[in-house]
């Protein structure tokens, strides 16, 4: 989202007073620091912006995230309905939050150089193998969807699998998986998108074992294209 769209946004919830809950877990990873946007609970009275430890500082074990709203009313109602569900988080967690935030800016840092240079590997094997894969170069965080352009992820994945290679097929993040359109071959254009996530240090050698495959494979699939085209 662009800055411009964020304040449209705002203006319209503003002029009929909608409250904006905005999911911030990847805020601070922005590739381009120029891209980042003010967190809407500064941007907007009614903003609520939910964070968590996970993300950007990396500290998934730490089990900690916050909302941060300016309405204080707001915030005594979201403290009630959490009350239901816990009454208070672990001490433990707490100490090691307080810990991770405390070297805030070297955590980021280097956060964001394994995700930049994860990134630019991403790009390159796209850019190697672009007669296989496309993408959408992302802007922010550590998640892309990669096309394939031969058949279904979840295809895709199978194969992988027995060769010790993980991916998420779009399976996972469709809101709908429309059981008999697959079972007739027919499916959707997300179908054939798989989820990366390249925010970790072992990336570049999980990438490579990719890159094996591809050429192990890629004659194979050059024909099946060729069949496609015609």
């Amino acid at each position: 989202m662009r800055h411009h769209l964020q304040q449209e946004i705002i203006d319209i919830c503003r002029a009929h007073s909608i409250v904006i809950l905005c999911d911030e877990v990847y805020r601070l990873l922005e590739h381009n620091e120029c891209d980042r946007l003010p967190a809407m609970a500064n941007a907007y009275e009614k903003g609520i912006s939910a964070v968590t430890m996970s993300k950007p500082w990396g500290a998934c074990g730490v089990t900690i995230g916050w909302l941060a709203c300016q309405d204080l009313s707001m915030v005594q109602r979201l403290v009630d309905v959490q009350y239901f569900g816990t009454a208070c988080v672990s001490r433990a967690s707490e100490i090691q939050a307080r810990m991770v935030l405390g070297s805030s800016g070297a955590i980021l840092k280097e956060r964001r150089e394994i995700v930049l240079r994860n990134k630019a590997h991403l790009m390159s094997f796209v850019e190697k193998y672009s007669e296989f894969f496309s993408v959408n170069e992302p802007n922010a965080g550590a998640i892309a969807f990669v096309k394939f352009k031969l058949f279904p992820s979840h295809l895709l994945g199978e194969q992988l699998a027995s060769n010790g290679i993980s991916i998420k097929p779009y399976y996972c993040f469709a809101e709908v998986v429309n059981d008999e359109a697959c079972e007739a071959k027919q499916y959707p254009c997300e179908a054939y998108h798989f989820r990366v996530g390249f925010g970790e240090l072992a990336f570049p050698s999980k990438l490579d074992a990719l890159a094996r495959y591809v050429d192990e494979n890629a004659d194979g699939w050059r024909r099946k294209l060729q069949k496609i085209d015609k």
